[in-house]
């Protein structure tokens, strides 16, 4: 069977629900574009931009990439890059923001949320730690987790003292495949605590259009069959990633690809969050699902749906004024979870 070819104009079950600014730029700019899940990965990954639509990046004091070696894990090491805001520097350090970019665990890299990171840098006051963490297929599941929890460990072991960092204040967060891992994250650090109770903790968690459950389908969440023709992010685009990253069906409902199936009581010991998720998208039922399921473990948690848009409103805040909205909500949260 031959490759569907560009264009590929909006579906009509949906096109009218969204935003006008969303349906201008697509017809503008996207709808010629060939789509992610019918081209090679190394296509994808050429362009250097996964979706068009971005804000300029904010000045920040500095930008400097670390390399960290591994200390539980095996592989080769990697690197995170950290955003220093211009703001002064506390006398016990910034907060620290640790971030994990989306893509499916199988695109984007250190350099495709740099525009995010100047915003939660500058706009939070606090050093933005952004990790390069392995993609899928030539990496799969767990290696991306590896990665988030190394990454978690290097600055509990001196990583935060080297950044200018304060402990005391870390926060964690990430968006799509990004949210999965962070959610992941702060259900693994309360975990080990139970044997090593020095290891910091989360103060907060950002959770951005999130994957919280790599089982979902339209049996058991209705966004992914009224939204499975949802631009940005169709059912069958969500479902190539999730092969990519988990090739072995036994491993979905694993809690450390579907943090939704963490036992309640690792629940209970979950940050605050906030949960952004956007209406149109086939991930929303997920992601309201986990935010409730923190709620009912007695968990602060704020949820906010943005209207008329689908799963990439963050990436297009250049253009969107939700993804406006939705970027400063975020700086504000992680603004008010820090000061």
């Amino acid at each position: 069977m031959s490759t569907p070819q560009p264009p590929y104009p909006l579906d009509p079950s949906v096109e009218h629900l969204l935003e006008p600014q969303y349906v201008e730029f697509y017809n503008k700019y996207i709808i010629n574009q060939q789509v992610v899940h019918h081209q090679p990965v190394e296509a994808s990954r050429s362009s250097g931009v996964l979706i068009p639509g971005a804000s300029d990046a904010l000045e920040v004091a500095k930008i400097e990439d670390y390399t960290l070696t591994r200390t539980e894990t095996k592989g080769e090491s990697f690197k995170v890059r950290v955003f220093t805001p211009t703001s002064p520097k506390p006398e016990a350090g910034y907060p620290i923001f640790l971030y994990f970019h989306g893509g499916g665990w199988v695109l984007g890299n250190i350099n495709t949320e740099n525009v995010h990171c100047t915003n939660w840098a500058q706009r939070a006051e606090c050093v933005c730690v952004s990790v390069d963490y392995r993609l899928a297929p030539e990496h799969p599941y767990p290696a991306a987790v590896e990665d988030a929890w190394e990454s978690y460990l290097w600055l509990a072991n001196g990583g935060a003292s080297l950044i200018g960092g304060d402990l005391t204040k870390l926060a964690a967060g990430g968006s799509s495949a990004g949210g999965n891992l962070t959610a992941i994250l702060t259900h693994m650090i309360t975990e080990r605590q139970s044997s090593t109770p020095s290891l910091p903790s989360i103060c907060f968690q950002l959770l951005v259009v999130p994957v919280t459950d790599n089982t979902a389908d339209g049996d058991i969440y209705w966004t992914y069959d009224k939204f499975q023709n949802t631009a940005a992010l169709p059912r069958e685009k969500m479902l190539w990633y999730r092969y990519k990253y988990l090739p072995d069906e036994k491993t979905w409902s694993e809690p450390r690809a579907s943090p939704l199936y963490y036992p309640e009581r690792s629940f209970k010991s979950c940050p605050p969050a906030y949960v952004a998720v956007a209406e149109l998208d086939v991930l929303r039922a997920e992601g309201e699902f986990y935010a409730a399921k923190l709620q009912r473990s007695g968990v602060p948690v704020k949820v906010k749906v943005y209207k008329g848009v689908p799963h990439v409103v963050m990436a297009m805040d250049g253009v969107l004024d939700r993804g406006k909205e939705l970027v400063s909500d975020c700086c504000e949260e992680l603004y008010k979870a820090f000061h």
